[in-house]
């Protein structure tokens, strides 16, 4: 169960994403990990707040990692798409309470993958969680990041993860259910008027 901290820290978070505007824009996606029936995409490089606003407008959040198999899926999908290293934003933040990381998808942190010494919230300004990129000697490691694009000098692309989808009704179905209601009202109508004659 959260503790009113915890619950109040996100609902903050969550109001702060909901004022930010988004501006990153799908690079990669749809893509389904088959392990989880999940669905992907990739953003093109923007700062995590931003990455993580255009996430809610697809339905998603940017991704909660849940163990080993979900880390390597998501990096050898998306660390070098389109042939560039690239550092990948997740859902990690401890922005409302130093050194308390949550998944901004709300869910428990019962994995983490940190690099040697990460967390450390260098200079002050690393609320963000980040898998760092393919070349540096910790990948594929997490690591805390400031909220900036591209920080380091390495494009960063935000990784969003929506649930599997509420199919749409068949219009068929539908129309044929419709079409046998009406039949049924019509019989029964008919029924009704013929007892009573």
């Amino acid at each position: 169960m959260l503790s009113c901290v915890n619950t109040t820290a996100m609902t903050a978070v969550f109001l702060f994403f909901l004022v930010s505007s988004a501006s990153a824009d799908i690079l990669s996606g749809p893509v389904v990990n088959p392990a989880n029936g999940h669905t992907y995409y990739l953003l093109t490089s923007e700062t995590w707040i931003d990455s993580q606003a255009e996430a809610v407008t697809l339905s998603g959040n940017l991704v909660t990692i849940n163990d080993a198999a979900e880390n390597t899926w998501i990096t050898s999908t998306f660390s070098s798409f389109g042939g560039i290293p690239r550092a990948l934003w997740i859902g990690l933040t401890d922005a409302a309470s130093e050194g308390s990381f949550i998944w901004a998808s709300g869910e428990p942190l019962l994995y983490s993958n940190w690099g040697t010494s990460e967390p450390n919230n260098h200079l002050g300004i690393e609320d963000w969680g980040q898998i760092l990129p393919p070349g540096d000697h910790r990948y594929p490691n997490w690591n805390d990041a400031p909220d900036v694009v591209n920080p380091f000098g390495t494009t960063t692309s935000g990784v969003v993860e929506v649930l599997v989808p509420v199919p749409e009704p068949n219009k068929s179905i539908l129309l044929l259910l419709g079409g046998l209601l009406l039949l049924a009202h019509v019989g029964c109508r008919k029924i009704r008027c013929e007892n009573f004659r």
